[in-house]
């Protein structure tokens, strides 16, 4: 079935993760997205991590179902493609850095001038203005910049932690799918075609501050708490694994004990605000907790901790997660056999829509311009291939 969003018509201008994602995201929902890219190597993403040939596993999963067109913008009749792909475009997904897109004619005035519907996605690293937006970006910069690394620094840490993967172009990429969704459903209702920012930093303090920043959003608060309430958040070391665990309810707190044979029968320890008032006798359970653990194995940790109805999961190594029973249960992971790169198995679209049902219509990400032919005979420019190609205008 093609999803919620079939019939939308995407262009995306843009490289690496953010752009991509949010691409791919609503491609996932149904929707059509034809992708430029530029010889002789296309996007980065192509080429990073494990790769075959020019399918990278990070581009399988943000590109998957797209079709990719090589263009040259920097010449006049590869310009004039790609203005006529985005004349009856709904979205247009773009990630240069600031000037670019002004100085190729694909900024959002020049766009609006000929499809003044147009919903126009405009991503950029620190912002359109201010001293730091004409820097180049990268995820660990904006980790950086917006207390997403420092909040990662333990107590035992003598400098900051990066989280192990690209978060903050992730969550970028979320939040302007979910952005160009309200767009289009605004446009539905007769507001017409709009631009839309998006900083990288912006969408990283937004996530963060949720509950990363515990201390600056109640200036009068009591602060004597940790600015994250994960903070004291530590994996528990069983016989041949580790669990984690969530104990900020009465339940928890003393299922947890129960399971793992502790005391907490204490009337100190009795409810949530007992613990605040005894934090020390508090941690002293969690010790013995830790302690005792040691010996159970993951099989008795999960049957006691289920047994008491104590949240919990088990820390799964990543090549475990597609053989976990739940995961399976789920039917989370589809395989296929990329005609360029093998054997993939990937996530599917992770919401289930009843009404709209989504099925990938391709599985597979573009080869490096795969489809340049077909798109650019779709402008009218069918018979114009070869001398279109000989010019360099096309790859």
């Amino acid at each position: 079935m093609p999803g919620p969003l079939d019939g939308i018509k995407i262009v995306e201008l843009s490289v690496a993760i953010t752009g991509p994602l949010a691409a791919g995201i609503l491609v996932d929902q149904g929707a059509e997205c034809i992708k430029i890219e530029r010889g002789p190597g296309g996007d980065i993403m192509r080429h990073l991590g494990s790769k075959v040939q020019d399918i990278s596993s990070s581009f399988q999963i943000c590109n998957r179902g797209k079709r990719s067109v090589v263009v040259d913008l920097a010449h006049p009749d590869g310009l004039a493609i790609v203005k006529d792909l985005i004349t009856d475009a709904d979205v247009v997904i773009q990630n240069y850095r600031p000037g670019v897109a002004e100085r190729l004619g694909l900024a959002y005035s020049d766009v609006a001038a000929y499809n003044p519907e147009v919903i126009y996605a405009d991503l950029s690293g620190f912002g359109p203005t201010g001293p730091h937006a004409n820097r180049r970006v990268y995820d660990t910069a904006i980790q950086a910049a917006s207390g997403l690394a420092d909040n990662q620094t333990g107590l035992n840490d003598e400098k900051p932690v990066f989280l192990r993967q690209l978060i903050v172009d992730k969550l970028t990429a979320h939040t302007m799918s979910q952005a160009i969704t309200a767009a289009l459903f605004a446009k539905s209702r007769g507001a017409g075609g709009q631009r839309i920012e998006l900083s990288m930093l912006d969408a990283a303090i937004a996530f963060l501050f949720v509950d990363g920043a515990d201390h600056e959003i109640l200036l009068d608060a009591d602060h004597s708490g940790t600015q994250s309430m994960t903070a004291s958040n530590v994996p528990i070391t069983l016989a041949d694994g580790h669990v984690a665990v969530a104990v900020p309810d009465n339940t928890g707190f003393h299922g947890l004990a129960d399971a793992f044979g502790v005391d907490s029968s204490d009337p100190d320890l009795a409810n949530l605000g007992d613990r605040l008032k005894h934090q020390d006798k508090a941690r002293e359970i969690r010790k013995q907790v830790m302690e005792n653990a040691q010996t159970v194995t993951v099989e008795e940790a999960t049957e006691a901790l289920d047994a008491r109805g104590v949240p919990f999961g088990i820390i799964r190594q990543v090549e475990e997660v597609a053989d976990d029973p739940q995961v399976k249960a789920n039917q989370t992971f589809v395989a296929h056999t990329h005609p360029t790169a093998g054997r993939v198995n990937q996530p599917r679209p992770p919401a289930v829509f009843h009404g709209t049902p989504v099925a990938l219509r391709q599985h597979s990400a573009p080869t490096l311009g795969q489809h340049t032919d077909e798109v650019v005979a779709e402008t009218g420019r069918g018979d114009q291939i070869n001398a279109l190609r000989e010019a360099g205008v096309i790859a």
